[in-house]
This record gives C-alpha cells, sequence and structure tokens, in this order.
C-alpha cells in the first residue's frame, strides 16, 4: 500500500496527519520503573524507586490504569525482553477469529517471509507460546490461542512498531499504529517525517482545524481534497503514545508521501541491510538507484589509502575497503562497548581520536605484485566518522564532568575541565557542519541537521556559561557576567525573530520569510564568529586542527587518495606542553579570556536559534524542542 497527497499541495512544514493513536503500544523493559506504561510519561522518582527491582507495571494516574492494565502482561514480564510480546498481546482483542495471517486490522505482518528465517522464526514460534501462556492465566472465554494468529500477531510488531522517543531522544518504546501512519512507505530520501506526542490523558491539546488527514491510499478520491480517518480499529480507547506526521519538503498533490524507516546517515548497503533484516524489503528509491550513487551515499563510505610498498594503490585500495570498513567498524564497536561498560572517557577519547588521526594499518596484505602495507584512513564525512564525532562529544563532556568534580573535591583549578568541555563543543559544532553539507546534497537530512545544530548551540551555551570561568577570574582574569538574551539579537541574520514567530504564528510567517533566506543569512552571519571561535575550541587537538573552517568542506573535491593527510595534521601542530602545563601562562595561551566566552556564547546562541528554527520545521511549533531551548537561553519571550 501507499499513501499519497490529497487534492492539494502540502508546503514544507506542515502536519499531513492529526495525531494518530497507537492500535498497540508497549515500553521497552528498561524504563518500566521510570514511565507511566500506559501514556509513557515520566513518573516521579518516588513513584518508582520502590519498585526498581520488581517487575511491574506502572501508571501515573487511575485513568492510565484502568485503560492499560492486564494480568497477562505481568507475566510477559518475566521473559524479557518482553515489549515485543506485551505489544503483539495488545493487538489480540483488535484481531477477529476470522482475521487472515497476512493482514491484521489492515497491516501486513509478513509472517510468510519472518518465519523462513531459521533466527527470526524461533524468536516468534518462542514469543507466541509465551503469549498463549499468559493469555491462559487471563482465562479469557471464548477465545482460542490460535498458534499461527499468535505468530502472525508478534510478526506484525516486528513489521509495523516504530520506536517512540521522547523529548531527550531516547527510546523509550515501540508503538503500532493503524493504515492512516503505517501504510506511508519507506524512502531514503522521504518528504515527510513523524514526532511522537508523550502527554498524559488529561494533557492531551485538542488539535486545530488545520490538523487533519490529509493524505489518503493509492486509488482513493475524496471531494475535498481532505480524506478522513479510514475506518479501521479505533486503537487503544485513546491512550497511548500518539503521533504526528509533517512535511520537509514541498508535496505536490497527488504524490507520494514516504517516510524513513532507518537512519539517512548510513551508506546505501547498511541501510538496505537494515531494511531487508527488519521489512524483508529491498528499498529501490532514487537515491538508492542512482547510478553512480550519490556524493552524500559516496562520502559516507569514502575511504582514503596510503600505500606503503607498492604504487598499484586503486586495485588495493578496491579489494581491501569492504574488509578494512568491517575492521574500523568493529574497532569503533569495541572502543564504544568498553566505554559504557567501564566508564573511563579519558581512554575512549585517546582511541577513536588515535584511529582517526593514524587509520586502520592493515601488515603484510597480499596482492599479486607481492606482499605490501596499507594505512586506511575514514573520509571525514563517512558514517562511521560522523558516528566517532557524536561519541567524541559526548566523552569529552563526561570527561570534563569528571574533572570538575575532582577539582571542587581538591580546591584546585578547574582549567583542565574546561578544556575538555571545550573540545566537546568543538566535536558537535563539527558534526552539526558536517551534517549541513550533506544537507545541501541531501534535502531530506533535515532533520539531523536541525537536531544536531540544536546539540551544537547548547553545548557552545553549556561552554559559555560553565562556573570554571568564574574560578579564572579568580586569577586574575576578568569575570564576566553574560547579559540576556535580548541584549544579544543578532541584527544581521534575525535569529531571534524566526524563533519568536515561529512560536507565536507558525508556519505561514516562517515560508514567507524563506527558508532559504534564513538559512543564508544565518551561514553568512556565523562565517565570521567561526573564524573567532574555531582556532579557541581546537586547540590542543591534533584532529580538529585539519578543519580550518569547520562550514568549508571544499577542500574534500580533492581526492582522498592523494591528499596528504598526515602534512595536514601536521600543519601548524600546537605545542603540547601548554596541554600539559597547569599554570596560569598555560591558560593565557589557551586563550580563556573574556573576549572568548562572549564569542562562544554568542555562536552558541546561534547554533540553538538556528536548531530551534530547523526543529520547528520538522516537529512543529509546539513540540518539545521549544521549551528545551527556550530554557537554555534563559528565554522568557516578549
Amino acid at each position: 500500500m501507499e499513501m499519497r497527497a490529497g487534492e492539494e499541495d502540502i508546503e514544507i512544514g506542515e502536519d499531513i496527519t492529526p495525531s494518530v493513536i497507537p492500535l498497540s503500544y508497549a515500553l521497552h523493559d528498561s524504563f518500566l520503573h521510570s514511565h507511566c506504561s500506559s501514556c509513557f510519561s515520566r513518573l516521579p522518582s518516588t513513584n518508582f524507586t520502590q519498585h526498581h527491582h520488581v517487575p511491574t507495571l506502572l501508571y501515573c494516574s487511575s485513568i492510565c490504569s484502568s485503560s492499560h492494565f492486564s494480568p497477562a502482561e505481568l507475566h510477559l514480564l518475566h521473559s524479557p525482553p518482553s515489549s515485543d510480546l506485551r505489544a503483539a498481546l495488545r493487538l489480540l482483542p483488535l484481531s477477529l477469529p476470522s482475521s487472515s495471517t497476512n493482514r491484521i486490522c489492515g497491516l501486513l505482518t509478513n509472517r510468510e517471509k519472518l518465519m523462513a528465517d531459521e533466527e527470526i522464526s524461533a524468536h516468534v514460534r518462542y514469543g507466541a507460546k509465551a503469549i498463549a501462556a499468559a493469555r491462559r492465566i487471563e482465562m479469557v472465554e471464548n477465545e482460542k490461542n490460535d498458534a499461527v494468529l499468535l505468530e502472525a500477531a508478534l510478526c506484525l510488531v516486528l513489521t509495523n512498531a516504530v520506536e517512540v522517543h521522547d523529548n531527550e531522544g531516547r527510546s523509550i518504546g515501540i508503538a503500532v499504529y493503524g493504515p492512516n501512519f503505517s501504510w506511508i512507505n519507506h524512502s531514503c530520501s522521504p518528504n515527510a517525517c513523524y514526532r511522537s506526542i508523550i502527554s498524559p490523558p488529561d494533557n492531551v491539546l485538542p488539535f486545530s482545524d488545520e490538523s487533519r488527514l490529509r493524505i489518503l491510499p493509492a486509488g482513493t478520491k475524496s471531494d475535498n481534497g481532505v480524506h478522513n480517518n479510514i475506518e479501521f480499529s479505533k486503537g487503544c480507547s485513546g491512550s497511548g503514545p500518539r503521533v504526528i506526521v509533517r512535511s520537509i519538503k514541498r508535496i505536490k498533490r497527488g504524490e507520494e508521501v514516504t517516510v524513513a524507516y532507518t537512519d539517512l546517515l548510513q551508506p546505501k548497503e547498511i541501510r538496505r541491510s537494515e531494511l531487508w533484516a527488519k521489512y524483508r524489503f529491498i528499498c529501490c528509491c532514487t537515491r538508492c538507484m542512482a547510478s553512480p550513487p550519490s556524493y552524500v551515499d559516496h562520502v559516507l563510505q569514502e575511504i582514503s589509502a596510503s600505500n606503503l610498498a607498492s604504487s598499484s594503490l586503486s586495485s588495493e585500495l578496491s579489494f581491501y575497503r569492504d574488509e578494512a570498513t568491517r575492521k574500523l567498524t568493529d574497532y569503533v564497536d569495541e572502543v564504544t562497548t568498553e566505554y559504557l561498560a567501564v566508564g573511563d572517557p579519558e581512554s575512549c577519547c585517546k582511541k577513536l581520536e588515535n584511529m582517526l588521526i593514524t587509520g586502520l594499518l592493515d601488515e603484510q596484505l597480499e596482492v599479486r605484485e607481492g606482499k605490501s602495507q596499507l594505512n586506511f584512513r575514514l573520509h571525514p564525512l563517512h558514517h562511521l566518522a560522523l558516528n566517532t564525532y557524536t561519541i567524541l562529544a559526548s566523552a569529552y563532556k563526561i570527561r570534563a564532568s569528571d574533572l570538575f568534580s575532582l577539582h571542587s573535591e581538591v580546591g584546585g583549578l578547574p582549567w583542565e575541565a574546561l578544556s575538555m568541555s571545550r573540545i566537546s563543543a568543538a566535536y558537535s559544532l563539527l558534526l552539526a557542519t558536517a551534517t549541513y553539507h550533506l544537507f545541501c546534497f541531501e534535502p531530506s537530512l533535515l532533520v539531523s541537521v536541525a537536531n544536531f545544530w540544536t546539540s551544537a548551540g547548547e553545548s557552545l551555551l553549556a561552554l559559555a556559561k560553565s562556573s570554571a570561568w568564574d574560578s579564572l577570574g579568580k586569577c586574575g582574569f576578568p569575570v564576566l557576567n553574560l547579559s540576556p538574551l535580548a541584549k544579544h539579537k543578532c541584527s544581521k541574520c534575525s535569529l531571534l525573530e524566526s524563533f519568536e514567530v515561529n512560536l507565536s504564528f507558525g508556519q505561514d510567517q516562517i515560508r514567507k520569510a524563506g527558508f532559504d533566506s534564513v538559512s543564508s543569512r544565518f551561514l553568512d552571519c556565523i562565517g565570521s564568529l567561526l573564524q573567532e571561535v574555531w582556532g579557541f575550541l581546537i586547540q590542543g587537538d591534533r584532529y580538529l586542527k585539519m578543519f580550518k573552517d569547520p562550514i568549508d568542506f571544499s577542500w574534500l573535491g580533492k581526492s582522498l587518495d592523494i591528499w596528504d593527510f598526515d602534512a595536514e595534521l601536521t600543519r601548524n601542530d600546537v605545542d603540547f606542553n601548554c596541554w600539559t602545563n597547569k599554570s596560569v601562562s598555560g591558560i593565557e595561551a589557551l586563550g580563556y579570556t573574556d573576549q572568548w566566552r562572549i564569542n562562544t556564547f554568542q555562536l552558541g546562541v546561534h547554533c540553538l536559534l538556528y536548531g530551534g528554527f530547523l526543529a520547528g520545521i520538522c516537529y512543529g511549533p509546539h513540540s518539545h524542542w521549544s521549551s528545551n531551548i527556550r530554557s537554555a537561553l534563559n528565554y522568557e519571550g516578549k
């Protein structure tokens, strides 16, 4: 099935469905003690600490409890991970005895394809038996445990369930929605996205007349261009996390509406592998079928190599590229797993940055001309490099927090901790600028760009607002009293006005301002700020020194096979004695001055407001991003 726009064009940044109620849903096991099992809202800490080691379902109100509680679900909690099983259990009352095992509630189950996979079929059969045992506890009259139907319900969840994310971007559960949402097909270059709405039942806001279903199944016509909800099951009595679909490109009437089922910042082969593993289809969208591959897909998998003993570089690179990628991926996964298990951010930072700088050295690789040695390095926009920037930003931030705690206990000078915060902010900023560069070639990356600019702004503001600057003031450096946001209003790009318009008036005014115009003014404005701040942010980090201007990736036009990577890394290298010197002179050399703090604050404001502007297009003016940004800026509005 597929969904198409009705008899009217849909502009960028418009809701194209009302809030869709789920057919079924379930919290992930790890959030059962902290979130309501019905509406997914966070519980007060006093409500769940006492149940921390007891498998149970908790609720924020009697309304949620009465609409959701099931003794059978409690039984399934003893078979973790149980979210798939609990979601399938809740589908069964909607499944009539005569339901086809091919479709339930209008949704494809994919049972035949999934059961053909030995590993998946074993999981499905085990899950169906667990669900049958749970249903027997309830002693439901006139209902039989049809093994095939139970398997089909679980296969439907595996095929159609989407992750539900909270305001912090964490996946806290899954939900299955009806055809109005689930019939929207996947594309690796989609024209729409979706957002979760998590709210207790008594806090769900009514939606305006503009929140209507503006899409319809292919081949369906409506007299007024608006297609009311298709008459299928009404879902879970109005409870559970809702979802809204929103346009991220202009969609012409009758054009198919698509969303992404997978991470778009991955190369084609990984996207296809993930889509086949879960949904059993091969994506044939325009991006996947492009020949030669699009620029974005090319750089997301590009690896450079230097040959230490042979001149037959091109043939060797082609032959060993996949193996090198696998080894580099395994190494990053291994370091990340160790970091999460052991909690040593310093070791994680050193290992990952060393990998980015030195690459992978494959010794004595067998080639036709004899034995040689290849050194593989990730393209700075390789999907694994982008993932590494994310991990480094997090690890440096945690390392800074650890150092702040240590210095506060011993009364030392926290300049080293401030340096770690500075490098963390630099990696967040690099991730935002790199993704924006890719977005210029693939507009469907708008959601990622919005999130990364917002994160970069938050990191820069956290750095500028750090109390460590005040500690430096005690050593003779001026203490900056950051003025209110209104006094930092930028006359060049007017992002604050765009932010206010987004909050107050909606997308019509934003479209009048012009998306391209706002973006152009923002880039022009931060160009001078970046020249002032970037050199300060990256001091002490050898890898980041390679990016002289993080907003300009024109130097990547050179072939990476002939790029003098080592020369670029060592050129204008810093004096590392300054990095380890904890004297006041070291602080002066690193540039912790009043002006750097002001520049960092101003750059953070710009990034956060622009991220908010983009997020408003993706998620709407009243989604959680607006309150998060207002809080980060201490912004009260007019």
